[in-house]
């Protein structure tokens, strides 16, 4: 059951929010008095609704409870004329403020769209506890609060989907996530590493083979699209499949048949196909190093999974939650994490992501043993946020010339002479550009009629 705590100095509030709310959940109303005699609130709340008179007279509070309990949600409730701004009190922790007038029943339907949105994601939560065991996707962002309440309408769509975003943001997990979420829970979760497969090996490995199909086959192999019949077909680095094998993909993505090597005959799956990259696949194809077909095929629906940089709010969580699963066993609590060691980790950029921060986490503890965790210096060191503008410049100006190459090559079908005439450039600067930011073009010219269209907007 979601379980929600109330710190509240306005009795009269507190008495009208904690009828209001306490059908539908276990609503625990905590003193303040008793609070700053005992200041730990040990109870495992999902949520804490805290009184603006409240948080004026322990003005810490929202900070210490999110430290403490980085997992659970805090609310603000506040009376009109309340002056703390949102960014100041979102520092601390605070997710939202809602604000009450003369008359309440606006705030107490935001307040109970809330507690319900909390509920469906405390639900799913649990169902990934049970069925996905050694992992769990922590959603304190706002951000991932709406990505996992996406997950089970993803989970029921057969569409394939395509997981974008860096590497270590957790693709693996949403992917499985997806599956467990969904009507195929109960069958297969097959996982095919596309970038870790020797090229000879990836169409044996997808679509198997029959018996003397190949020197040394000397039984028949079920390939993998085939265990992942009924459930679904997980393929990472998808940019990593060699170009012949994608042809053959393309077909088993629209026909859902595929034929094992050295079969005639065309055998029939029913799966969800999830494909993940940490690439831009849309400048592999300019490169001619992905089909462009197979790309808008994947690209149906795709799910982004930003950074952990900016996602911040997560990072107390994921934290506390490393720490909670590679601490010793028997230990009864995790190690705290020292509030400066906390505060660089916020202001650190994590360009690994969250698998960087697992595996610093995991360090840690490894070089601390059973001591407090003062270690700093196996930490990165705090990152200033503001940088040069001459390198933000750079930066912005170079990101705007490589999608408009991009464009470029995709309307003039990659032929380098009618890009740069679409362009007004020469062609030997064209392709000075083109090599500056790693892309190819095709030298042979472009089919007839095809340029007579007008160019996108931003190529006119």
């Amino acid at each position: 059951m979601c379980q929600i705590g109330l710190v509240a100095k306005d009795a009269q509030l507190s008495e009208f929010i904690g009828n209001a709310i306490q059908e539908s959940v276990a609503c625990q109303v905590i003193n303040l008095d008793d609070l700053q005699l005992n200041p730990t609130i040990s109870h495992p709340f999902h949520l804490l609704l805290i009184d603006w008179l409240a948080l004026e007279k322990s003005p810490g509070l929202a900070e210490h409870f999110t430290r403490t309990n980085p997992e659970a949600t805090v609310i603000v409730l506040a009376a009109e004329g309340y002056s703390h701004r949102a960014e100041v009190l979102a520092a601390l922790g605070v997710e939202e403020i809602i604000v009450f007038h003369e008359d309440k029943r606006p705030a107490i339907a935001l307040l109970s769209k809330k507690i319900a949105s909390l509920k469906h994601l405390h639900t799913l939560q649990e169902k990934l506890r049970r069925e996905i065991r050694q992992s769990q996707i922590v959603a304190k962002s706002r951000v991932m609060k709406e990505l996992m309440c996406r997950l089970p309408l993803l989970g029921a769509c057969d569409s394939t989907i395509l997981l974008t975003g860096e590497t270590g943001t957790g693709k693996e997990l949403i992917a499985r996530a997806i599956h467990y979420l969904g009507p195929r829970a109960g069958k297969p979760f097959v996982t095919i590493d596309c970038g870790a497969l020797p090229e000879h090996l990836v169409e044996n490995e997808l679509f198997g083979h029959t018996r003397g199909a190949y020197s040394g086959a000397d039984s028949a192999g079920v390939g993998l699209i085939q265990e992942a019949d009924g459930g679904t077909l997980f393929l990472d680095e998808v940019e990593a499949l060699p170009m012949s094998t994608q042809a053959k993909f393309l077909r088993f993505l629209q026909e859902r048949q595929y034929r094992p090597l050295g079969q005639s005959k065309y055998q029939c799956v029913d799966l969800h196909v999830i494909a993940a990259t940490n690439q831009n696949l849309a400048q592999a194809v300019s490169r001619r190093e992905f089909r462009q077909d197979l790309y808008y095929r994947l690209e149906g629906l795709n799910l982004f999974l930003p950074p952990l940089r900016e996602r911040k709010a997560d990072i107390p969580a994921l934290a506390y939650y490393f720490l909670k699963k590679y601490s010793q066993e028997g230990m009864p609590h995790p190690p705290e994490l020292p509030e400066e060691i906390l505060r660089s980790w916020l202001n650190y950029d994590w360009p690994g992501n969250v698998r960087e921060l697992e595996n610093k986490t995991r360090m840690l503890l490894t070089e601390t043993p059973g001591a407090p965790l003062l270690k700093e210096e196996i930490f990165p060191a705090p990152k200033s946020s503001i940088r040069p503008l001459f390198e933000v410049r750079h930066e912005a100006l170079a990101r705007c010339d490589s999608i408009y190459l991009q464009e470029l090559l995709t309307f003039a079908k990659g032929n380098l002479s009618a890009a740069a005439r679409l362009a007004g450039i020469h062609r030997k600067s064209l392709a000075g550009l083109l090599k500056k930011y790693g892309m190819r073009a095709s030298t042979n010219p472009p089919p007839k009629n095809k340029l007579s269209q007008s160019p996108p907007s931003d190529l006119r």
